[in-house]
């Protein structure tokens, strides 16, 4: 836990700088602990060690008589290194001082996925919640800059992806039929951008993830994808994107919001994340170098977890491995026309164990070739009777996208240990949390 000895001439939180620039001040913030000449306080991200002297005592007898965790309001100006303390407005008193100012957040991802909500008010777990913010606002931003429109995500269709590796998908019953439970937009995304060329979703996707996969520390049950799509790009120019659009959403948490991360994870950012582009392997490349390594993988077969950590430590940097198998992938990537038998596809590895955090690839957009994949992966077609009609109809243009998982973005900016501690709203494979 940081504690930052707040005074006059060093004062580290952001959102108080600027009312360093004026002799009085006011800001709100939880406290922990009062004394004579300090209070112990936190404002969501970072503990507040404040230096003080009271104008009038009875503001040290109401601090003193307020149960941990009680909202205020501390208004005052520097005497010095000290703050004077003028007025305390009392915005906020817990019942229950216990549950309001737990130290502490458990080391166990399943104690802390059942219990979450009473660790949301712990300044270390808040840092990361304002991170996962701040790339959603980030990538809006620069997605918005380069055309690109936002759609609103959809929850339930008459179809998903079926390219789950391992997963399985969610049904809901409504209305008497069953409908799935969105574990990818790809469809979606292909019918749109070929309306509008260039779209996004801020998607939440739900996959029903082995029980063993809890213990990976790098699969939920239920995620956020920033997911876009364009048909004025191919695979180069949308590799190219992605590998920018990383590179400035974590040069910007750097660079702007370097309060939420520990300055060691901070060296570490700075050195792992340099400027693109990054290393390309394709697929049967990285299966030779892991072998080298002394990995077992058949081909056809995604890396182990294992592997692809020893394989991003030999680069330190994100690094790509291009163009699976086709029968290792679902039926909407296109077929490298240079090479039978290999997707026109992509997945960016972070470093450090943290696994692939973005998946990508050129879509299939031709009827026949469609349907023939989809049987061929043991799908029954009538499931796409709509994504076919418009396809037969030559209403789905040539596009390429990908999605970027923002949990597993967040997990990597922070070197969390396990995902749990990633999203405000843990569900874990057979662990749902309230």
């Amino acid at each position: 836990m940081r504690v930052w000895v707040l005074t006059r001439k060093e004062l580290k939180l952001r959102n108080l700088r600027e009312l360093m620039r004026v002799r009085k001040i006011s800001f709100k913030a939880w406290l922990k602990n009062v004394e004579v000449d300090n209070i112990v306080l936190w404002d969501i991200t970072t503990k507040i060690l404040l230096n003080v002297k009271y104008i009038d005592e009875r503001l040290y007898n109401t601090l003193k008589n307020l149960p941990c965790g009680s909202l205020i309001e501390i208004s005052g100006y520097w005497c010095g290194s000290i703050f004077c303390v003028e007025n305390v407005k009392v915005l906020h008193k817990p019942l229950k001082e216990e549950l309001a100012c737990i130290d502490d957040l458990p080391e166990d991802p399943v104690e802390f996925t059942r219990k979450y909500y009473l660790y949301v008010r712990n300044p270390r777990y808040a840092r990361v919640i304002k991170t996962y913010s701040h790339i959603l606002e980030l990538a809006r931003i620069i997605l918005r800059k380069h055309g690109f429109i936002e759609l609103p995500t959809i929850i339930t269709g008459h179809v998903s992806d079926p390219g789950l590796r391992g997963a399985v998908k969610a049904l809901v019953q409504l209305y008497g039929d069953f409908f799935e439970l969105q574990s990818s937009l790809i469809m979606y995304k292909q019918l749109y951008a070929s309306i509008f060329d260039k779209i996004f979703y801020i998607a939440r996707n739900v996959r029903i993830e082995p029980v063993e996969n809890i213990k990976t520390g790098r699969h939920l049950v239920e995620f956020t994808q920033i997911d876009i799509e364009s048909a004025l790009g191919g695979e180069e120019e949308l590799i190219r994107f992605a590998e920018t659009i990383v590179y400035k959403i974590i040069s910007r948490i750097i660079s702007k919001y370097n309060d939420l991360v520990e300055e060691d994870r901070l060296r570490i950012l700075e050195e792992q994340i340099t400027k693109p582009p990054y290393p390309r392997l394709t697929y049967e490349e990285a299966v030779e170098e892991v072998k080298k390594m002394g990995y077992s993988v058949r081909f056809g077969e995604e890396l182990s977890f294992e592997a692809e950590k020893a394989l991003t430590e030999k680069y330190n940097t994100p690094i790509w491995i291009l163009h699976f198998p086709t029968k290792a992938r679902g039926f909407y990537y296109i077929e490298d026309p240079g090479k039978s038998g290999f997707n026109v596809d992509y997945n960016l590895l972070l470093p450090g164990g943290y696994g692939e955090v973005l998946d990508g690839g050129c879509r299939e957009y031709r009827y026949e070739k469609l349907f023939e994949k989809i049987k061929w992966h043991g799908e029954n077609t009538s499931k796409y009777s709509w994504f076919l009609e418009i396809a037969r109809a030559g209403l789905i243009r040539p596009t390429c996208g990908w999605g970027l998982g923002v949990e597993r973005l967040v997990s990597y900016i922070h070197g969390l240990r396990h995902i749990a501690f990633a999203t405000p709203h843990p569900r874990l494979p057979g662990l749902i949390g309230p």
